[in-house]
């Protein structure tokens, strides 16, 4: 009983009814709108501030750098005694060998294996060539 309404279904009904709705617009809500759209227009202008905010900006950025560079300029300590004595010659430092010596032994071992190999490969290449059996 509830799902009709004087023959009517609710959902025509509801429909008749915003329907309507639609069709009846109050002068005031609309002067509303204008006015809501108008003072949300003046708050915002653009999406780019003006030139004169950005040019102070910039000047706050810069006299902050020149600040941060001044403070990071007197807080550097001094160079220790320690740095400033030069190092005597000690001779030929034997860390760089150290260093280097298992990669010039696996390079070395490559080679000789490629050429050890190529080797076999050419003789033979030239014993088949003179018809000896393999």
């Amino acid at each position: 009983s509830s799902f009709f309404w004087f023959g009517v279904p609710k959902i025509t009904r509801c429909a008749a009814i915003a329907s309507v709705m639609a069709q009846r617009r109050s002068p005031v809500a609309v002067l509303a709108l204008v006015v809501a759209a108008i003072l949300v227009g003046q708050q915002c202008s653009a999406f780019l501030p003006s030139p004169q905010l950005v040019a102070r900006t910039e000047m706050e950025q810069a006299q902050g750098a020149v600040v941060a560079a001044g403070l990071a300029a007197v807080a550097m300590p001094e160079p220790s005694l320690a740095a400033r004595v030069e190092e005597e010659d000690e001779g030929f430092d034997l860390r760089i060998l150290a260093v280097l010596a298992l990669p010039l032994f696996a390079v070395s071992w490559a080679l000789f294996n490629v050429w050890r190999v190529a080797f076999r490969q050419v003789v033979r290449i030239g014993e088949s060539a003179k018809g000896n059996p393999l």
